[in-house]
């Protein structure tokens, strides 16, 4: 099974801005000299030593998150943040040859459902969009993203058949070859996290949530979300010192994070959601934040852990 992000971003899609680029490339350019390199062949090298996030940032579209099998032959498509027109790009290159996409919705934030009518298969002939949701609204809400004057191009003239299912709460459904099971997040509104799973590995999308249930025993039938976890995506927009007066806005931190890790041996764990104010300067001093704190946590001893970035794929 492979996991793909195509948007990192949470609340709005956000970049740097041509100010926070031109510091940003300054302190690449210094760098570059620092280390003796002088020559436009030393350009590769260089930054074939760096992180990719160190040059281009960490992303900027929000929530979209594709699950495929280990031959990419099955594919998920977990929320409609800007990202999945990254997606839908991709997609084209093919021209489209996959005829059926299946979309899990984990609830009606405008961050995770704003590129929903740039995902190109809604106006093909001949494709069928299928969404899955828990909360009966999902139909609604969908036809009035295509609406003038909010949208060119009406519900009514979209080409593919498009298919409306819903799931229940801590149900199994089998959706093109993936074992989906939903469960309750920590969030403001109904959120629903999913559990898939798909030879013999299992992943778990936590976004959007507060993580304020962290054990087994507050969680109650939630721990099946974390339980045997391969891999988990998790949001961690805030740190815990802000979490004073943004009790209830449904995101989380890195520090909830790595307990969840502890609680229940989660072998890797990827966050995100990063807060649309938040510079690369920010997002990297979290980082640090996190990796001290993690050397001293109980998870450094079952779970790996990063932050995630705009088109990194993971392979369990």
């Amino acid at each position: 099974m492979k996991v793909k992000f195509w948007g990192v971003r949470g609340s709005l899609p956000s970049s740097s801005s041509p100010t926070e680029a031109k510091e940003q490339f300054a302190l690449l350019m210094r760098e570059f000299l620092d280390k003796g390199y002088k020559t436009p062949v030393d350009i590769d090298k260089f930054l074939s030593e760096k992180n990719l996030v160190d040059v281009s940032g960490y992303g900027v579209a929000t929530t979209c998150v594709q699950v495929k099998s280990s031959d990419d032959e099955q594919m998920l498509i977990i929320d409609g943040g800007s990202g999945i027109k990254y997606l839908s790009d991709t997609l084209a290159k093919n021209r489209f040859a996959q005829k059926e996409y299946h979309i899990l919705i984990t609830h009606f934030h405008f961050d995770h459902i704003l590129g929903l009518p740039f995902f190109a298969p809604h106006f093909i002939p001949g494709c069928t969009v299928k969404y899955y949701c828990v909360q009966p609204e999902c139909e609604k809400i969908v036809r009035d993203l295509f609406q003038k004057p909010i949208f060119p191009v009406g519900y009514e003239d979209l080409k593919a058949n498009i298919q409306f299912i819903k799931l229940s709460p801590y149900e199994k459904r089998y959706i093109n070859g993936f074992a989906v099971t939903p469960y309750l997040l920590d969030h403001p509104d109904p959120c629903y996290g999913f559990r898939i799973e798909h030879d013999g590995k299992a992943y778990g999308h936590a976004v959007d949530t507060e993580a304020t249930r962290t054990t087994a025993e507050q969680l109650g039938q939630d721990a099946g979300l974390y339980q045997n976890l391969d891999l988990m995506y998790i949001d961690a927009q805030y740190v815990e010192e802000e979490m004073d007066h943004k009790k209830g806005w449904g995101h989380g931190t890195f520090e909830r994070a790595f307990n969840l890790c502890g609680n229940f041996a989660i072998k890797q764990v990827y966050m995100a959601h990063y807060d649309p104010s938040a510079s690369l300067k920010d997002i990297q001093n979290i980082k640090e934040r996190a990796r001290a704190a993690f050397e001293k946590h109980a998870a450094s001893k079952t779970t790996v852990w990063d932050f995630a970035y705009e088109t990194q794929e993971i392979e369990l």
